[in-house]
């Protein structure tokens, strides 16, 4: 058990320390497509499952754009707001369909398109931020203490291990659907 814990937390402290991206982190200057790939590549590495697995490739990027889920680079350069969107994307891009997040972040598109200087992006990300932080801390003071102490009643430690994983696949599932029902029914 105290092994699975100790996994637990360095995993962790792995993704707290080195994908938590601050505002002020992230480059007040127009870049250019590669340059917002290399930024997003090495701020997100912790995310990496496999070293050559890719956070978000110029493809997807365009995808996102062709879908209008954040607006149009002006001359081939994505601003900070670009940046701030596409990182939250990239979060919500494993539980929500593209449609989803289009749905999601319509608002935040359209007061953009209006009004470029509008701060709603950079509050939205901040406290998504602080959720990120919120998170990180809630799991290292023992979120899973419950789930590894049931794992005790098995002997067999792969077993223990399988039900570890089929019980946060199950959490990660109920929380994926309540936040579609919430879409479902707030985001028409």
């Amino acid at each position: 058990m105290e092994q699975q814990k100790d996994l637990i937390q360095e995993i962790t402290n792995c993704l707290n320390n080195s994908s938590t991206i601050a505002i002020e982190s992230i480059p007040n200057i127009d870049l250019y497509m590669d340059q917002v790939t290399t930024f997003i590549e090495t701020s997100l590495f912790g995310y990496k499952r496999n070293k050559e697995d890719k956070i978000l490739t110029k493809t997807m990027i365009n995808n996102y754009a062709k879908a209008k889920i954040f607006p149009p680079p002006q001359k081939k350069k994505y601003t900070k707001n670009h940046i701030m969107l596409l990182i939250i994307i990239y979060h919500l891009k494993s539980i929500l369909s593209i449609s989803d997040i289009s749905r999601l972040l319509k608002p935040v598109t359209e007061e953009l398109t209006k009004n470029e200087n509008s701060t709603l992006l950079e509050k939205i990300y901040q406290d998504f931020v602080a959720l990120q932080q919120k998170n990180a801390s809630m799991i290292l003071e023992g979120n899973y203490t419950s789930a590894i102490e049931q794992m005790q009643h098995y002997e067999n430690e792969i077993i223990g291990n399988i039900m570890l994983v089929l019980q946060l696949v199950i959490k990660a599932n109920t929380e994926k659907r309540i936040a579609e029902k919430i879409l479902d029914t707030s985001f028409q």
